[in-house]
């Protein structure tokens, strides 16, 4: 190691330089000349503006660390513990930048982190009614109060860090769930600007109005709302992006590993084609995602089940006048799927040109009897009532569910009924059954050729 003759205010340009070749992102940059800067001004309050690395001694980190901790703002607020730590760990960046490059400085573990400084930073998290309550919130009868209402319910939504949120532009929505995208679009019909940001500033000062929101306008947005509604705490948009996740291993499910439905081609409808295979090693690793990729995942079986599940109509007498939209309980099942309660198939037949009916009745001598419906419902609960009987498997005609009945109930064992639902279902009986029953199997069969499959 060698002696620089280069000061420690002008080795900051050429740390910051070594921290791009080095791959670390734009913020961790900037917050490191942002910290960095504090220092260089109690270097030139003490006329050490001239100081060279290997002339900083302990001594001079200790007056330092007393200087953040008596540092009071134009409004008399001293500095946080965590902030100060963060003041510190910018400046240990530093001297491991000088032992990187051979230049003769305190070693950084010189610098330690007050070990009680984490406990004041405590995560909070918001409760369902809380967020709901935030919502309400905005005017959204003022441009202003549409663009903060989408702001907040992208946060929630996504799980998207501030700074990710604050570099959105308008043609990168196709990433956010498609509940909030009415109100994003409602929010940039107020727009008559040309700018590319999904977020601009309405604050006209400093020359900001019509220009890209930064981090910290979305930091004040938020905990402007959250005090509108005496929240107990200090609001951030990192206790927004994790609101929905916290919500939904609370009062949902736990979500550790997504899941998707998986899809068989099948050449006979036996026995073994009834139950779901067990997931592979492949299908168990961790995945560990971040929220707003879940959310993607739990919108695309949403999706899924809409096409593939032909439903009872909104206004069906069996669903609950709560019940405004389908889509709500279809969230509800995409996030069983999801989160592994349920395991969800969708059988095909090989062969396009045969359906279900022959691949059932062939070479099975099954007689054709009449039971009840439109003529193809009745087709189908013939063969698959005579399909199980020569199997000897239990059968009863409308068995009794938790809520409401199935067409058939049969029954392999015990321990693990199949019912079975033809043409459409009620997708809240559904949902009920699947959410309250224990080892069961739902075999919904939408088409001649499809059965979609749900095992709890």
């Amino acid at each position: 190691m060698e002696k620089s003759n280069i000061t420690i205010i002008k080795q900051i340009p050429l740390f910051l330089i070594y921290c791009t070749e080095r791959g670390l992102s734009n913020k961790t940059q900037e917050n490191y000349q942002h910290y960095l800067k504090k220092f260089v001004h109690w270097l030139e309050m003490g006329k050490k503006e001239n100081l060279l690395p290997h002339e900083l001694t302990a001594d001079d980190i200790w007056k330092y660390r007393l200087y953040l901790s008596r540092y009071q703002n134009e409004k008399g607020q001293p500095l946080k513990r965590v902030t100060q730590n963060y003041y510190l760990i910018a400046l240990r960046a530093l001297l491991g930048y000088f032992i990187a490059k051979d230049i003769v400085s305190l070693p950084p573990e010189k610098i330690t982190l007050p070990k009680d400084a984490k406990s004041e930073k405590t995560i909070k998290f918001l409760n369902l009614e809380q967020i709901e309550r935030l919502l309400l919130v905005p005017n959204t009868k003022t441009r202003k109060g549409l663009r903060d209402k989408a702001i907040l319910a992208t946060l929630i939504a996504t799980g998207l860090k501030v700074n990710q949120l604050a570099k959105l532009n308008r043609n990168q929505l196709k990433d956010i769930p498609g509940e909030i995208l009415p109100l994003i679009r409602e929010y940039l019909k107020t727009r008559k600007d040309k700018n590319n940001a999904l977020f601009i500033n309405y604050q006209a000062r400093k020359g900001s109005i019509g220009k890209r929101l930064t981090n910290r306008s979305i930091e004040r947005i938020v905990n402007y709302y959250g005090r509108k509604i005496n929240l107990p705490f200090f609001i951030t948009p990192e206790i927004l992006r994790w609101a929905r996740a916290h919500v939904l291993l609370n009062e949902e499910i736990k979500v550790y590993n997504p899941q998707n439905h998986k899809v068989f081609v099948i050449k006979s409808y036996n026995k073994e084609s009834i139950k779901t295979p067990s997931l592979n090693q492949e299908d168990k690793k961790e995945l560990l995602p971040l929220w707003h990729i879940v959310e993607n995942i739990i919108n695309k079986e949403i999706s899924w089940l809409k096409n593939a599940i032909p439903t009872m109509p909104e206004n069906y007498k069996a669903n609950p006048p709560f019940l405004k939209h389908d889509d709500s309980i279809l969230r509800k099942i995409a996030i069983f799927i999801v989160g592994g309660k349920i395991k969800a198939a969708e059988l095909n037949n090989e062969e396009k040109n045969k359906d279900l009916w022959d691949n059932l009745t062939e070479k099975e001598g099954i007689n054709k009897i009449n039971r009840h419906g439109q003529e193809w419902h009745k087709k189908m609960m013939d063969v698959i009532y005579e399909y199980f009987k020569l199997r000897r498997c239990n059968i009863i005609l409308e068995p009794v569910l938790n809520y409401g009945r199935a067409d058939l109930g049969i029954y392999l064992n015990q321990n693990n009924p199949l019912y079975v639902e033809i043409s459409t279902v009620s997708l809240f009986k559904l949902w009920y059954n699947l959410s309250t029953m224990k080892n069961a199997t739902f075999l919904i069969i939408p088409s001649e050729n499809k059965v979609i499959e749900l095992s709890i």
